[in-house]
């Protein structure tokens, strides 16, 4: 009779040769003959599971353990077992188990790392792919997985290294290629970048994903029109990528083409229906379009947060003084805590709190940290980088630092951690500024406004949120750092009365548009300019629009992205600006106030159609707000006739906006400040 190693041997060979009825057979003779036997009730549960017969391979795997604690090929396959059934945290603790038994198993440190990716723990997944690679150097898809970690945790030069290691590795893979170019697109060498995707390319020229990445690595150039082509490439080679459908989508809007971009998000749904940054995009974007009503924009932010932010059980309360007037811990969570429009507004409050009364926390969701969020990180009194932290670890850096007020700058913008506010980290947690509409969440307690965004029983309807309306303005203009003079108004020396607009063209919906062509038509001597994006062919497309609708060509001027150091400048050739409506302008209003050019604006009845509003009645310039796109219409003749109003006005309207509410940022924030401590007086009773 053969010993146990003999008939083990022959089990296996069989096994090894594919006869899988003949090797179970001797497993299970081997085990009848010899009792447990640990290899063997091992390599018996993996027949098992390859014949989907799970519960009994599980059993096996258990007896093996119960024979032999730390056999590191039971936790193994045990850990493979669960991992398949989506039982992530039981597969985890077995992939540990198997790594203390073996600390140089590769292939358990490498499937303990996909669970931590798939639960967003980027640290945890970085250090088990550096294991990976160190136990097996030759591991393509182990660099490549490390690869991914580092990128997604904002170690871009790492992460192109793995990358390349990956490549080198495996030279004919495109997919190695193709995700070096991403990351080499992503740390600023566009050049590289294109070289290395169109080499993915060229391996696999009907590679959709490649096409996506080089559309992403173009648009980060500027190269608007390239980018469109290998978009709708991605998408007619593979209709089902969404993440093309969602780049597609964006593209198009920044031409000012947001209703096709509307339906390339919802195709993008389509696809990936559980993708919530995909659906916040599309949020945003419903807030640029004129064809759907704010009730119905109300109902898909709802439908976001049931979707992908359900209400969490209620945490236990923090210990801590509930003394109505003792300092509050406030923290402020964004991803914008770097160069973005949003940082000049974080600037301001974090300068111009009163530390006897408030304690600044600030949270950054940061990927890639710049000169701005170390500026910013040394004005708030507590700095928390939790850029590429999973929720959980988030969430519990808030309920540590005890935080009274937590205030979201980001809404539905990207980089959101909507889903961490789910949560409730806080007992008290706001929005303001960052997203010009609801969260959808019930978690959120507040959203920040003011009496004329948000009128008294008017707009309530449309936000999960209560209305927190501060006593005179929403947020603050932070005037720029350039000097650029007010210059004379343009008309008096010209033949030509010039409107202007300086927004986002994704924001001149179709109603816009036709009222400004309307407006331009109704009254003889004026033309019009206004930004394009830095798609020619959107510029083109933009201007023919109006054309189709009746300006004489002469009349219209759609010009490109305007330089950054030029910006200012552009705002000398108007004579006065035009608000875009459903989404009025924020910043650019103020910038277009800075430069003494008055905005005329057309009051809607939602917050992000009254921001005109608001910034002009801040100003007192309430003449310039009209009730419908029709008075528009009349008041913009009536101010082509007060030229010397115009003139004088705008001499002085820096000096106005810098006195106004608008413009007084510590006014703001004690109105802030004073705003969340009676919220707080009011939960405490």
């Amino acid at each position: 009779m053969p010993d146990v190693n003999e008939a083990f041997a022959a089990a296996l060979a069989r096994h090894q040769a594919g006869d899988i009825v003949g090797a179970e057979r001797l497993y299970r003779e081997l085990l009848a003959g010899f009792g447990s036997h640990t290899p063997t009730l091992c390599n018996l549960g993996v027949l098992l599971v390859q014949g989907d017969r799970v519960e009994e391979a599980v059993g096996l795997y258990n007896l093996a353990l119960a024979t032999t604690p730390d056999h590191p090929d039971a936790h193994f396959n045990l850990g493979n077992v669960y991992r398949r059934g989506n039982q992530l945290a039981l597969a985890a603790t077995h992939y540990q188990d198997c790594l203390k038994a073996n600390p140089r198993h590769g292939a358990a440190a490498y499937n303990l790392g996909l669970i931590y990716s798939a639960v967003g723990d980027l640290p945890a997944t970085t250090e088990c792919y550096r294991l990976v690679v160190k136990l097996e150097p030759g591991n393509a898809e182990g660099h490549a997985r490390l690869a991914d970690a580092l990128v997604r945790g904002g170690h871009l030069a790492d992460g192109v290294a793995s990358f390349r290691a990956a490549s080198k590795l495996q030279p004919d893979q495109p997919r190695h290629l193709y995700n070096l170019g991403l990351a080499l697109a992503n740390s600023g060498a566009a050049a590289e970048a294109s070289e290395t995707i169109t080499r993915a390319l060229k391996l696999n020229p009907d590679y959709a994903e490649a096409h996506n990445a080089m559309g992403l690595n173009l648009e980060a150039q500027g190269r608007k029109d390239d980018a469109l082509f290998h978009y709708q490439k991605a998408v007619q080679l593979k209709p089902d990528l969404a993440d093309a459908w969602s780049n597609l989508g964006t593209n198009l809007s920044e031409q000012g083409r947001c209703d096709e971009a509307v339906e390339c998000l919802r195709e993008s749904l389509v696809h990936k229906p559980n993708a919530p940054a995909i659906f916040s995009n599309l949020l945003l974007l419903l807030n640029y379009t004129s064809k759907v009503t704010p009730a119905e924009v109300a109902r898909e932010h709802r439908a976001w947060a049931k979707r992908f932010a359900p209400p969490a059980p209620a945490a236990s309360p923090v210990p801590h003084p509930h003394d109505p007037r003792r300092r509050l811990r406030v923290g402020y969570l964004s991803p914008d805590f770097r160069q973005h429009t949003v940082s000049s507004f974080i600037e301001l409050l974090l300068t111009h709190h009163n530390r006897d009364q408030v304690e600044v926390y600030a949270y950054g969701s940061v990927l890639r940290p710049d000169e701005v969020t170390a500026r910013l990180s040394q004005l708030a009194d507590h700095y928390r980088p939790v850029g590429g932290l999973p929720d959980e670890q988030v969430y519990a850096a808030i309920r540590a630092d005890r935080i009274d007020v937590l205030i979201d700058l980001a809404g539905h913008t990207a980089g959101n951690r909507l889903q961490l506010l789910a949560a409730r980290p806080a007992p008290i947690q706001c929005t303001l500024f960052g997203y010009p509409n609801t969260t959808g969440l019930a978690a959120v307690d507040y959203r920040i406004t003011d009496p004329l965004s948000d009128p008294e029983g008017v707009t309530e309807s449309l936000a999960t949120e209560a209305l927190l309306r501060l006593p005179e303005v929403p947020w603050c203009y932070a005037p720029p750092q350039a000097d650029v003079p007010v210059t004379a108004l343009p008309c008096l020396a010209k033949k030509w009365f010039t409107f202007g607009c300086l927004n986002n063209p994704a924001k001149i919906s179709e109603a816009c548009l036709a009222a400004w062509t309307k407006l331009v038509i109704s009254i003889p001597g004026t033309r019009l300019v206004v930004l394009g994006g830095q798609s020619n062919a959107g510029v083109k497309k933009l201007a023919d629009r109006f054309v189709q609708g009746g300006i004489l060509r002469d009349r219209v001027e759609v010009i490109s992205r305007v330089p950054k150091d030029q910006y200012f400048e552009a705002y000398q050739r108007f004579d006065v600006t035009l608000d875009p409506f459903p989404y009025n302008g924020g910043v650019t209003t103020g910038d277009s106030l800075w430069m003494g050019v008055p905005v005329l604006t057309v009051a809607g009845n939602t917050y992000v159609s009254r921001q005109g509003l608001m910034a002009n009645a801040a100003v007192g310039l309430p003449e310039f707000v009209a009730d419908s796109p029709e008075s528009l219409i009349d008041l913009a003749r009536d101010w082509t006739k007060r030229r010397d109003e115009l003139a004088a006005l705008r001499a002085g309207l820096r000096a106005r906006l810098l006195a106004s509410p608008l413009g007084d940022a510590p006014r703001y924030v004690r109105n802030l400040e004073n705003a969340l401590r009676e919220v707080w007086a009011k939960r405490l009773g």
